[in-house]
């Protein structure tokens, strides 16, 4: 088990709300990266392992 993810971003979109982007880690976990568009630092939520 490692301790620490790499994450690598898949793809971004553009919303109405802000850029979405999808990450993967080569462990299996995946996660959604939000960047709203009045805030500058992303905000994550990590996804459940398949």
């Amino acid at each position: 088990m490692h301790t620490e993810h790499t994450w690598t971003t898949h793809s971004t979109h553009p919303t109405s709300e802000g850029l979405v982007g999808y990450q993967g880690c080569r462990c299996g976990a995946q996660r959604i990266v939000s960047v709203p568009t009045e805030r500058f630092a992303p905000v994550a939520e990590v996804a459940r392992h398949a």
